[in-house]
C-alpha cells in the first residue's frame, strides 16, 4: 500500500492566483506517482475580505492538477486591537513579553495563530475522510512549516520541510518571526533546502536536526530540445530571452543596461525578448525606449507554460540577471530545452549552472552581462544542447526528484520511535 503524504503549503495555486506556489504543485504531482498525496492549504482572512464578499467558503475540497486539495480559511480577529492593548501594557509596565518586542510581533503572532487554527481544522477533516498521513511535507517555514511542526507533534507524524524562500531573511523581519523559525527547525524531522546557498542561510539562523539539498523539480518531460529547425531564429541575429516576474529583484534593469552597452559598442546583431509581467514592467519599457533599444528589445507580457516552452525553443541564449534566486526554475527549464544560459551568481544558479551549460557573472554588473552576451553574438562560445539537457534531467528531472525525496521519506520514517513507526 502506498504511503500517505500530506502536503501542507504556505502558497498554492488557486482560482485567483493560478501561478502562486506552482512549483509546490509540480512537486506534489510528481510525488503522486509513488505516494498517496493530499494537499492542505490553510489561509487566514481579514474582515475586509469577508465584508466585500471575496472570502469564499470557510472549508472547501477541490480537484486541481489531479490532486485532492483541502482549503481551510480562518478569520483574523482584529490584530490592531490586540496591538493597542500591548502598547498600553508596555507603557504601564515598561516590560515586553518574552517573545514579543513590538507591535509588529503581535500582529504576526495573531496572523500565524489564525493560520495554525486553520491548519488544525483542515487536518482533522483530512483525518476523518482520508485517515492519518504517514508524513507531513510542509513547504516554506512560515507559516506552513511552523503549523506542520505543531501538527506533527500533536499527532505523532514525522514532518519534512522544504524551504524555497530567497533570500531567507524575508522570514526574519521581527523578533517573533525569528523565534518561530528557530522553534520550527528544532521540531521538524528533516529540512530540505533547494540550493546549498539557501541551506547556508538557514544554518546561520538555526542548524536543523537533519538537512539536505534537493533542487526544485524541473519538468523535463515537458521542456525538451526541439527537433523542428523552423522554430530556430533565422538570419544572423542572436536572440536572448529572459522570462520572469517583472520585479526589482529580477535585475532586468541591468540586462537592459547591458543591451545598451552592446549597442554603444556597435554590436547590433542581437534581439532581446523579455517575457512576464509585474510591477516593474512600465519602468522597464520606458527604460528600453529611452536607451534607444526599440529595435533590439521586445516585451511579451504574461505567458502560458506552452508559450514559455515555445519561446525558449526559439531563442539562442536564456539570460537571468537576478539579484537573488534560491533556485530559478526558469533557468533550468531553458537548460532542459538544451539552451545555454547566462546568469548572475545570486545563490541558486551557482548550484545549477556549470561550465558545460552556461556562463555565470557577478550580480548587478551590466558590463559583465554585456561581455558574456557579446561572446555568444560573436560565436566565441559553443555548447552541446543535449549535454545541457542531460545535466538538468539527471539532477533535477522528475525521476531524480522522486528518487531524492523518497530517500528522505524513508529516513524520517525509519528514525521514528518503534511504536509510532508501527502505527504508520
Amino acid at each position: 500500500m502506498k504511503r500517505k503524504v500530506l502536503i501542507l503549503a504556505s502558497w498554492y495555486p488557486g482560482e485567483t492566483s493560478p501561478v502562486s506556489g506552482i512549483f509546490i504543485q509540480d512537486q506534489a504531482v510528481v510525488l503522486s506517482r509513488k505516494y498517496d498525496v493530499r494537499v492542505l492549504v490553510p489561509k487566514p482572512i481579514g474582515w475586509r475580505e469577508v465584508l466585500k464578499g471575496r472570502a469564499g467558503p470557510k472549508s472547501h475540497i477541490e480537484q486541481r492538477a489531479g490532486l485532492t486539495v483541502y482549503r481551510e480559511q480562518e478569520l483574523i480577529y482584529k490584530p490592531r486591537i490586540l496591538a493597542q492593548v500591548y502598547e498600553i501594557y508596555h507603557r504601564m509596565t515598561g516590560h515586553h513579553p518574552e517573545i514579543y518586542r513590538n507591535v509588529e510581533d503581535i500582529i504576526y503572532a495573531w496572523y500565524f495563530d489564525s493560520y495554525d487554527r486553520a491548519a488544525k481544522r483542515g487536518f482533522e477533516a483530512i483525518l476523518a475522510t482520508w485517515g492519518k498521513p504517514d508524513i507531513i511535507h510542509a513547504h516554506v517555514v512560515l507559516p506552513g512549516g511552523w503549523a506542520a511542526a505543531n501538527l506533527g507533534k500533536r499527532y505523532g507524524v514525522p514532518v519534512v520541510l522544504t524551504e524555497h524562500s530567497g533570500p531567507f531573511s524575508v522570514h526574519l523581519q521581527t523578533h517573533y518571526q525569528r523565534y518561530l523559525v528557530r522553534a520550527t527547525f528544532l521540531q521538524v524531522n528533516h529540512v530540505i533546502a533547494v540550493s546549498p546557498a539557501l541551506l547556508q542561510q538557514i544554518q546561520a539562523v538555526q542548524d536543523p536536526i537533519s538537512a539536505s539539498v534537493i533542487g526544485e523539480v524541473v519538468k523535463t518531460e515537458f521542456f525538451g530540445v526541439s527537433e523542428d529547425k523552423t522554430e530556430q531564429l533565422s538570419g544572423s541575429l542572436t536572440r536572448f530571452l529572459s522570462i520572469a516576474l517583472l520585479t526589482e529583484v529580477k535585475g532586468l534593469i541591468y540586462l537592459l543596461e547591458a543591451a545598451k552597452l552592446l549597442v554603444q559598442r556597435g554590436v547590433l546583431s542581437f534581439e532581446l525578448i523579455i517575457g512576464g509581467d509585474g510591477p516593474e514592467r512600465p519602468r522597464l519599457e520606458q527604460m528600453a525606449r529611452a536607451s534607444g533599444l526599440s529595435d533590439q528589445c521586445r516585451f511579451l507580457g504574461l505567458l502560458t507554460p506552452l508559450e514559455v516552452r515555445n519561446w525558449i525553443q526559439r531563442c539562442n541564449v536564456f539570460v537571468m540577471p537576478s539579484l537573488h534566486e534560491s533556485f530559478c526554475i526558469a533557468l533550468c527549464e531553458a537548460m532542459a530545452c538544451g539552451k545555454p544560459v547566462i546568469s548572475t551568481r545570486c545563490g541558486g544558479p551557482e548550484h545549477t549552472v556549470t561550465p558545460d551549460t552556461g556562463i555565470l557573472v557577478e550580480v548587478a554588473n551590466p558590463e559583465a552581462l554585456a561581455d558574456a552576451m557579446e561572446r555568444f553574438i560573436l560565436g566565441k562560445v559553443k555548447y552541446d544542447p543535449y549535454r545541457i539537457r542531460q545535466s538538468v534531467r539527471d539532477r533535477f528531472g522528475e525521476e531524480a526528484f522522486l528518487r531524492n525525496i523518497s530517500r528522505v521519506y524513508e529516513e524520517v520514517v525509519d528514525d521514528m520511535p518503534p511504536k509510532v513507526r508501527q502505527e504508520l
